[in-house]
């Protein structure tokens, strides 16, 4: 057996037989370096299947050992110095964590532990850590002076190594700190004012997942009578992820002392925002009313009325009660005072649900990029409660400044090393601020600039949302050749199972539509199709896709149908119509293959079945996903259909249902052809005031728009006169065909209208 074999058994989870023929392997194989490391890590894998106190005998016993042997060839190996340390260091914290307590490192052999540690720590690409196991032997021992040595050398170490990544530099620089305030807390080697100013000078640049660390900060503060160092570190407590009982808990205890310091005279300004901010959040935990915070923040204004914390909660408070003029005021005056981003969303959003106008001057915030892209999120959120598309606009392109600004904070964070640390405000968190305004900068028909903040935000963090919204830019720029190159990427990372259903289903069209744009597919038409009849069958399996989702099936399905209608529409109106109703027939619940049938028959001139088709689009289509310009335009096939096949009160009373909605989704060049179906509908039925009100209507829109007399005002206008004819009104009848004459190029029909008429009688029904 070779090695390439034993590590197959390896992998495959076969260590017993993996370690039995390995051994057999080294016999004949002592120094394969390669061999002995694999027999050292399937002997650690094998004995902690069955329990830390078992790999502690294996480390002992088989990886220590076999390590030595590698280490013997390769003194330096990276690999092997790493795992002498990190498992036998690993299993010895784990033993003491359970209270089994057994040792692997000793005062006996801490130099050889040491020198593995050293050899590391000359190695440029494992200085790290090196410098971590080094602290960790200090720790084990209980080396105080050489462990603080060791501290403040790894935090030397980090500034240096990660000078261009905020996070690792942080991240790593914090876990440093942390040891040695707790070490320097526990030992007195300082005395308490010097540790607390070191917490105070260090505290802007901590970062922690562990909040009992800062209330362990704020606690060695208060020991120490320093309450606007401990006030800091809660301050930045509370911008975290903070809800377990032991923080909560903590927040009530802090709240009761800073009352007390409060009423001995204690000055500082932010106190009471921690105050407002707990009593806002924990009313139940401090045992006081829903809105004591805004009565209190009233009783701080009173007094204080240029403190932020009094006017941003007072005004908060008046912000979700909705008494949007009031809080409004306030919120203004404390964004004065302090350009805080969510004082500023909330004075936003109050202005409009007080005056309908939107604010679009955005000052320089004081907060956190993470905290500006947050508020960017929540203005997101009003805005998809918007219906005015107008007011929409409006506030999308306010969206697209707050992200722009968040971008921008996060780039000097980053990059430039601004702002307090902020351990939630990471690469990924800017990485989705990229994203949300690649997707503003879309919507708003920037395209450019969205594929540019999509790309960037993929040098951050990869993730599916990103290449969705670089995906869709590129194809609203019509920017095909780098779509296809996006959809590659996409689809060398992800799968139907490893991003969501249906916006890969979405892309799988987006490629299909790409390939027929660049003219790459040998028969796109096949390729279409195939994909369409997958997508159709899939919601005959799954007929209840929930809405968020079904709009991305249908964006899918929608794209495909459109590269198959452009394949399609050079046939002819019979070939067109034998296609679609192929696919009705397979697919009766599909809306498309109605609706193209529709446009088929009408250019066939049967009207009977463009009723029919039209009536079954409306029927199949999702009423959340059809626009009223659509619904708009298919109603006007129905009743214009209704009219050519002599329905007429059919017609008329679905255009007497829909004529004001047809008034708001239709552009008047549409409404007029819609207006004059009505017209002759309410003709034929001899409504006389109905067709004198839409003719006004129609005469009304032409002035408004400037247009000329043409070949549909003449219809309309002989309609009017041939109503007012039947209904006798015979001079008025006259007066219009006397107008309609007045024109050269006037249809024949008027002069046979005028020599006819003479009195309602035998000519009254003539029809045109």
């Amino acid at each position: 057996m070779n090695y390439e074999e034993l590590e197959q058994l390896f992998y495959a989870g076969e260590l017993d037989l993996c370690i039995k023929e390995g051994e057999e392997y080294l016999l004949d194989h002592p120094e394969d370096t390669d061999a002995l490391f694999l027999m050292a890590v399937a002997h650690h894998d094998r004995a902690y299947e069955e329990g830390h106190e078992a790999a502690y005998d294996a480390i002992k016993q088989y990886v220590i050992p076999y390590l030595k042997r590698v280490l013997k060839y390769e003194p330096n190996n990276s690999r092997v110095l790493y795992n002498i340390l990190n498992y036998p260091l690993g299993n010895q914290y784990t033993l003491e964590q359970i209270a089994r307590p057994r040792k692997h490192l000793t005062e006996a052999n801490k130099e050889e532990y040491l020198d593995y540690a050293h050899r590391l720590i000359q190695d440029p690409l494992n200085q790290v850590y090196g410098h971590d196991f080094k602290i960790k032997i200090y720790e084990i021992l209980g080396y105080n002076e050489d462990l603080l040595k060791s501290l403040d050398e790894a935090m030397a170490l980090f500034e240096i190594e990660f000078k261009d990544s905020r996070d690792l530099r942080d991240r790593n620089i914090s876990i440093c700190w942390m040891k040695k305030i707790y070490l320097l807390d526990r030992t007195n080697i300082l005395d308490k004012s010097e540790l607390i100013h070191l917490i105070d000078s260090g505290i802007y640049n901590f970062v922690s997942p562990h909040d009992i660390e800062y209330l362990d900060l704020a606690e060695i503060a208060f020991e120490g009578n320093a309450w606007d160092v401990a006030l800091k570190v809660l301050l930045k407590l509370i911008k975290g992820d903070n809800h377990s009982q032991e923080v909560i808990d903590a927040y009530r205890k802090w709240h009761k002392r800073f009352n007390e310091q409060i009423e001995l005279g204690y000055q500082n300004s932010e106190v009471f925002y921690y105050q407002l901010i707990i009593e806002r959040n924990y009313p139940e935990v401090l045992g006081v009313p829903e809105d004591f915070y805004y009565h209190h923040g009233l009783e701080i204004k009173d007094k204080f009325p240029n403190n932020f914390a009094a006017n941003h909660f007072v005004g908060t408070y008046l912000y979700e009660m909705g008494d949007f003029d009031e809080a409004y005021i306030v919120l203004k005056n404390g964004v004065s005072i302090n350009p805080d981003v969510t004082t500023w969303r909330r004075m936003v959003e109050s202005q409009f649900l007080s005056t309908g106008l939107v604010e679009q001057d955005v000052p320089q915030f004081s907060s956190l990029p993470r905290d500006i892209y947050n508020e960017g999120v929540n203005l997101d959120d009003f805005l998809k409660n918007m219906a005015d598309d107008a007011i929409k606009e409006s506030l999308r392109t306010l969206d697209a400044k707050i992200y722009q600004q968040s971008f921008d904070s996060f780039r000097k964070y980053f990059e430039e090393f601004k702002y307090e640390s902020d351990f939630y405000g990471d690469e990924h968190c800017w990485a989705m601020c990229c994203n949300n305004l690649s997707i503003v900068y879309t919507a708003l028909g920037r395209f450019d600039e969205a594929v540019s903040v999509a790309q960037e935000g993929l040098n951050h963090s990869d993730f599916a949302e990103l290449h969705h919204s670089l995906i869709d830019a590129l194809l609203q720029k019509e920017d095909y050749r780098d779509a296809q190159h996006a959809l590659e990427n996409y689809f060398s990372l992800y799968d139907e199972q490893t991003a969501s259903f249906y916006r890969h289903l979405q892309h799988r069209a987006d490629w299909v539509n790409v390939s027929h744009k660049l003219g790459n597919a040998e028969d796109v038409n096949k390729d279409a199709q195939e994909l369409l009849f997958q997508i159709y069958e899939h919601y005959q399996e799954n007929p209840d896709i929930s809405d968020y989702d079904f709009r991305d099936f249908e964006a899918a399905k929608n794209t495909v149908e459109g590269v198959l209608y452009q394949e399609n529409e050079h046939r002819s109106a019979q070939e067109r119509k034998d296609y679609y109703l192929g696919l009705a027939e397979k697919y009766p619940d599909e809306a498309n293959p109605q609706f193209n049938l529709m446009q088929a028959f009408n250019e066939l001139e049967d009207y009977q079945n463009v009723n029919k088709s039209a009536r079954l689009y409306l029927e199949n289509k999702q009423s959340f996903l059809l626009n009223n310009f659509d619904k708009a335009k298919t109603i006007y096939m129905i009743v214009k259909s209704h009219f050519l096949v002599t329905q007429y009160r059919e017609g008329a009373a679905m255009f007497t249902e829909y004529n004001e909605f047809c008034a708001e989704a239709l552009e008047p060049s549409e409404y007029v052809l819609w207006l004059s179906y009505g017209i002759k509908l309410y003709d034929k039925l001899d409504y006389l005031s109905q067709v004198n009100a839409l003719v006004d209507r129609f005469q009304g829109i032409y002035a408004e728009e400037e247009w000329a007399y043409d070949s549909l005002s003449e219809e309309v206008l002989l309609a009017k006169a041939h109503c007012n004819y039947v209904n006798g009104n015979l001079k008025e009848a006259h007066k219009i065909l006397n107008y309609v004459l007045s024109y050269d190029d006037h249809n024949p029909i008027a002069e046979d209208f005028k020599q006819n008429w003479k009195k309602p009688g035998l000519f009254s029904k003539f029809r045109f």
